[in-house]
């Protein structure tokens, strides 16, 4: 019998990944074909300009768009993937995130990212943002100490290096308590840190089930006494023959080859991710799932057929 797995869908807001349109429409009817088909959570980017295409197309305004969504929706819970803690500072973050929980009755995920995409921090005017990746982190470790404190506690004061809150009065509180819970996202050394000091679910990019288990253990290694999940954000290419699975692929290394310090190959993509038919999707997922993995977020090419190809023939088994 399967282990049972939480999956989450990545929506399109930005005309990504073979999606037809990048706008409100589009996003909010991947949300409800994820709600309807089971799926339990809905996820999008936070940039301001179009980070996986050119700057000049169109993206959706993260909080107001996830904001919409929640409001329509009726069940899936709602995450960024991730969320920039460059542009907010994290005491504004903490009043947003606790309001969006009482609006969606708890279904607000947080997961903090430090901000990857230089040129639209910089075009914006986000001084604040570093090139330094170590700096960014020091700035996510005090925005996750603030979020902690300022929405469990009343009068919460914190004095920083970055950031400084007095007697700060966050209320109404969300809906989870303590707070909603943290997904750390990334698995650097440094960013394990986070996970070990912060997090509730520790949020990685896809890698093959050997991998993930060795990052698993080191982890359970670090927070032995302490209760963690995993989740796995993966592209979904499934249900297509070699030669368009390959297209797709193709498509997708073209899209992210700003994304990383080493850009993914095709063979990456190809060996790291949710390709073939249903039998080596599932293959591929209880791999996972044998190392410890319980979530899985799918970004599916293309979007609407891939979100069908999974909603009707791979959630229901790990039900």
């Amino acid at each position: 019998m399967a282990k049972k797995i939480k999956f989450g869908l990545r929506l399109n807001i930005q005309g990504e990944m073979g999606a037809k349109s990048a706008g409100f429409e589009y996003a909010l009817e991947m949300a409800r074909i994820a709600e309807d088909l089971g799926f339990d959570s809905v996820w999008i980017p936070d940039h301001v300009e179009n980070a996986h295409l050119n700057r000049e197309k169109p993206i959706l305004e993260f909080w107001t768009t996830l904001t919409a969504i929640g409001a329509v929706t009726r069940r899936v819970r709602l995450g960024g993937h991730s969320m920039n803690n460059t542009f907010r500072h994290p005491g504004l973050t903490a009043k947003i995130v606790c309001t969006l929980d009482q609006i969606t009755g708890g279904r607000v995920i947080l997961a903090p990212g430090s901000g990857w995409f230089a040129d639209e921090s910089k075009a914006y005017g986000f001084e604040e943002w570093s090139d330094d990746g170590l700096v960014r982190i020091a700035r996510l470790d005090e925005s996750l100490q603030i979020y902690r404190g300022l929405i469990s506690e009343d009068g919460f004061s914190f004095e920083g290096k970055y950031f400084r809150l007095k007697d700060a009065y966050c209320n109404p509180k969300p809906v989870q308590k303590p707070y909603p819970p943290i997904w750390i996202a990334g698995d650097s050394p440094p960013t394990q840190e986070l996970m070990v000091e912060h997090g509730d679910v520790w949020f990685m990019y896809s890698k093959a089930p050997g991998v993930v288990a060795e990052l698993i253990a080191g982890m359970r290694q670090k927070l032995t006494g302490r209760p963690f999940e995993v989740a796995v954000s993966a592209v979904g290419l499934a249900g297509k023959g070699p030669d368009e699975t390959m297209k797709w692929a193709e498509m997708y290394a073209e899209e992210r080859k700003h994304r990383f310090p080493v850009p993914p190959t095709v063979d990456d993509i190809l060996g790291a991710n949710l390709t073939g038919g249903e039998t080596e999707v599932r293959e591929r997922i209880d791999a996972w799932a044998e190392a410890g993995v319980s979530h899985v977020v799918i970004q599916p090419m293309p979007p609407m057929e891939g979100t069908r190809f999974f909603g009707e023939k791979i959630i229901h088994h790990y039900a």
